[in-house]
């Protein structure tokens, strides 16, 4: 009895010794800086006078919440999120649709499509920038082929901020359509095919077969794209620095800001754990009722 009860013992720690990496890595990169971040955000803190930290307990996050600026920030971030990525998804599911033909050549022109999403968001931004020129960039050029003015694109509020949603567009387009892709191309044929037996057309066909199949992959494609465009900020910053005027100064440039520029170590901390929560929260929308787990709804 004794025996057998150490060796249910012993079964009891096994799983523990093969999930000791996953959860010491988990926490390592992800729980501790959190918690760090978390701990900061209730100090009064500037890196400028490093030895003059004070607890001051929340009043860093009523300080966030009668800035204006961080509400600009923020309305800026999620202006950008509802804007960009509903176009992202429409065009990756309309080429997604398309790309699931069979014709000569489909394999090369799938994989030349992936490419804008494997270009480094810094190298995107700064592309763009040039681009955007008003001198030498090519937009202008070809603008004065076509006989219209050249335009100082990111040197005025309005366009500064259509041109960082364009250069999102862009990129990440490819990421919508290959998720889709991937749930279209598993997709029983019999459904479509008995469908247009049936007299369905081309959108009673979308909107009532494929759509509903691809329910749960298009939650999980804009899902993973609110979450990364939440973070967003190598491509912006190298593009307009936030300008002009803080017209592009999104949520994340601004904690930035705060951070490296004005070294309020403590008020940029309490920004981001309000970022942190404003993506939880969007996160459990998504997935609430939308995507199954083992069968059962999330």
């Amino acid at each position: 009895m004794l025996l057998s009860s150490k060796n249910k013992k012993k079964r009891g720690n096994f799983p523990l010794f093969f999930l000791a990496p996953a959860l010491i890595s988990v926490t390592a990169v992800l729980v501790f800086p959190i918690a760090y971040a978390l701990g900061l955000s209730f100090f009064e803190w500037n890196l400028m006078n490093e030895a003059n930290r004070v607890f001051i307990f929340f009043k860093n996050y009523v300080s966030v919440f009668n800035d204006p600026q961080f509400w600009k920030s923020f309305l800026l971030q999620i202006g950008f999120i509802f804007i960009a990525i509903p176009i992202e998804l429409i065009i990756g599911f309309f080429v997604s649709i398309l790309m699931n033909r069979k014709f000569k050549g489909a394999g090369v022109l799938r994989s030349l499509l992936l490419l804008p999403v494997f270009i480094l968001p810094v190298l995107s931004g700064l592309t763009w920038s040039f681009m955007l020129q008003p001198e030498y960039g090519t937009i202008n050029y070809i603008l004065s082929l076509l006989g219209f003015k050249q335009i100082a694109w990111l040197a005025y509020p309005g366009t500064a901020y259509t041109a960082v949603i364009l250069q999102d567009i862009w990129r990440m387009w490819p990421f919508m359509f290959i998720i889709l892709y991937a749930g279209i191309s598993g997709m029983p044929k019999e459904f479509e095919e008995a469908a247009t037996i049936d007299g369905a057309g081309f959108w009673q066909r979308v909107f009532y077969i494929i759509i509903p199949y691809l329910k749960p992959t298009i939650i999980t494609a804009i899902l993973l794209r609110t979450i990364d465009a939440l973070r967003i900020f190598s491509e912006v910053y190298v593009m307009t620095g936030g300008g002009p005027g803080n017209s592009t100064l999104l949520l994340s440039l601004y904690i930035n800001k705060q951070a490296f520029e004005y070294f309020n170590i403590g008020y940029a901390s309490a920004m981001s754990i309000i970022l942190i929560v404003v993506t939880l929260i969007l996160t459990i929308i998504l997935v609430r009722g939308n995507i199954e787990i083992d069968g059962d709804k999330a």
